[in-house]
């Protein structure tokens, strides 16, 4: 167990089509983030694209992917790191049944681009007029409104790094914390 102080809260409003993970990814990076809280994320989804858990048997790590039209009113929250990748030379490519789509580059479920760029693993519940879905938010998940807002709390003293090694899945992707 690591403390850490929260530094300062940011709101940020992200634009009308905006994918929302990619949002929160870049609001990090202009507040140097490294480790944080996203404390809420609210607003309207022209769709929602999750990682999700699976009833089927037969799915790979007891997950799946799933994708809802919209309208949808979402609501998110989750933990914001840096993603680590100790051999530099391994790229999301090289990394088998993670990349699902045109939207995917990251590596891991929720995913981050490369050495010391953000991760964040975020929790968000979408319901549309005919269903609701929860799980890991996934790039390709974009905004309907001009007014989608995000609160990100910046905190120091800890660096959530998110770990990506040769191993692969499940082994060589995990979390750990380390004093700043």
């Amino acid at each position: 167990m690591l403390k850490g102080k929260i530094e300062e809260i940011i709101y940020a409003q992200l634009e009308h089509g905006e994918d929302l993970l990619r949002g929160i990814w870049d609001v990090c990076t202009q507040n140097d983030v490294k480790t944080g809280i996203l404390l809420d994320a609210t607003g309207c989804m022209k769709n929602l694209r999750v990682h999700k858990i699976s009833k089927q048997p037969d799915a790979p790590f007891g997950v799946d992917f799933a994708e809802i039209p919209g309208p949808l009113e979402v609501s998110a929250h989750g933990v914001i790191g840096m993603g680590w990748v100790p051999d530099k030379s391994l790229t999301p490519q090289e990394v088998p049944g993670l990349i699902r789509g045109s939207q995917d580059t990251g590596f891991g479920g929720s995913g981050f681009v490369g050495h010391e760029s953000p991760y964040c693993h975020v929790h968000i519940t979408g319901s549309s007029s005919s269903q609701t879905i929860c799980g890991h938010l996934l790039e390709g998940s974009f905004t309907a409104t001009q007014y989608f807002e995000v609160a990100i709390a910046k905190v120091s003293g800890v660096v959530l790094r998110v770990t990506w090694d040769k191993r692969g899945y499940p082994a060589g992707y995990y979390h750990e914390l380390v004093r700043a």
